[in-house]
C-alpha cells in the first residue's frame, strides 16, 4: 500500500473508468481488500482532494475510501445540459460505480453539495446504505412545492474561519473577483494543493460545477414523492464559524432523522475537513466504530 500524503495528490491511487452512466468516472480507491467501504462525497468548489486529511486516517483504521470526482467535476465527466446534475442523476452514477466495483453497501460520509446528495442517496437506494455522516450540511426534507432559486475563488473561498478576507460576492462592483483586491493564498492551502485546484478547473473551467446551481427545478421532481424520514444511523456535525451552512440550520433534524447523532467543531468554519482534520477524524472514528461493530455485512 502506496504512503498518501496529504500535500501531493499523486500519491494517492487514482482510477478511472468510463461508461458509467453515461460518463467516465474518476475516483482515488483506497485499501480495496476491505469490505468496510466508505463513499467519500466532496462539495463546491472541492474534488476528491478536498478529503485528503480523511483518507489515509480511515485507511489506518481499516476501511476502504472511495472518494470520486462528482458530475462536473475534476477528472469527472461535465456534460453541458444542467438537467443532468440533479441528485437522483448524481446518485445513479454512485451506484454505477459501485457496481462496476462490486460493493453491495456502503456508508456515505459527505460535505456540503456532497452532504445534500449524501442524504438524498440514502433515500433513492436505502438497499445501498448502511449508514451516513454528514459535516456542515443539514438534512432538508424535500419540499412539498417549489420554491425557485433566483438569487457565491479559489484563494477567496478556501479559506479557514480566521482568515475571512470580506464578503464573497461584492454586491457594488457585481463581482467575486474583477476589480477588487488580491488576497494571498493562506497557509493551511499549500503551494501545491492550491496548484492541483487550479489545474483541475483549467482543463474543464467552471460550467460542470455550476451547473449544480442550476438544478432546484430538476431536484424538486426527483425528490418530491421521497419519504422524508430518514431511519439509517447518521452524524451531522456543524461548524460554529459555518457562514455557508450556520448550525442553526441544523436544529430540528432529529425530527426527520431519529438514528441521528449531533456533533459540533468550535471555532471552524465551511472547510471544516481540512481546518479541524483533527476533530472531524475523531468524530468519524467513534461513528464509524460503532456502525462497524454492529453491522452484519
Amino acid at each position: 500500500m502506496s504512503v498518501m500524503n496529504p500535500d501531493d495528490p499523486a500519491s494517492f491511487r487514482h482510477c478511472e473508468v468510463d461508461g458509467l452512466n453515461g460518463i467516465r468516472i474518476h475516483f482515488v480507491d483506497e485499501n480495496s481488500s476491505s469490505d468496510k467501504v466508505l463513499l467519500l462525497l466532496h462539495g463546491f468548489p472541492e474534488l476528491w482532494f478536498g478529503w485528503r486529511e480523511q483518507i489515509p486516517f480511515l485507511v489506518s483504521k481499516g476501511y476502504r475510501v472511495i472518494a470520486p470526482d462528482l458530475r462536473g467535476f475534476g477528472g469527472t465527466s461535465s456534460p453541458e445540459d444542467y438537467h443532468v446534475y440533479g441528485h437522483k442523476t448524481v446518485c445513479d452514477d454512485l451506484v454505477a460505480l459501485l457496481d462496476y466495483l462490486q460493493i453491495p453497501k456502503v456508508t456515505v460520509v459527505a460535505h456540503d453539495w456532497g452532504g445534500s446528495v449524501g442524504w438524498r442517496f440514502v433515500q433513492f437506494y436505502p438497499k445501498r446504505t448502511l449508514a451516513i455522516a454528514v459535516f456542515c450540511t443539514p438534512y432538508l426534507p424535500p419540499n412539498p412545492e417549489y420554491i425557485p432559486l433566483e438569487d457565491v475563488l479559489f484563494i477567496r473561498l478556501l479559506r479557514p474561519c480566521n482568515d475571512a478576507v470580506g464578503p464573497i460576492y461584492d454586491a457594488d462592483k457585481d463581482s467575486i473577483i474583477q476589480g477588487r483586491p488580491k488576497v494571498k493564498r493562506n497557509e493551511m492551502l499549500s503551494e501545491r494543493q492550491l496548484k492541483y485546484y487550479v489545474d483541475q478547473y483549467k482543463k474543464t473551467g467552471f460550467h460542470g460545477p455550476l451547473n449544480w446551481y442550476r438544478t432546484t427545478k430538476v431536484r424538486f421532481e426527483e425528490s418530491k414523492d421521497l419519504n422524508p424520514i430518514i431511519e439509517f444511523p447518521a452524524m451531522m456535525v456543524t461548524a460554529s464559524r459555518d457562514a455557508a451552512l450556520p448550525p442553526s440550520m441544523a436544529v430540528g433534524m432529529k425530527k426527520f432523522v431519529p438514528k441521528l447523532e449531533m456533533h459540533n467543531v468550535d471555532d471552524a468554519g465551511h472547510w471544516i475537513l481540512w481546518e479541524k482534520p483533527k476533530e472531524c477524524n475523531e468524530l468519524l472514528d467513534r461513528f464509524l466504530y460503532q456502525i462497524y461493530s454492529t453491522s452484519k455485512l
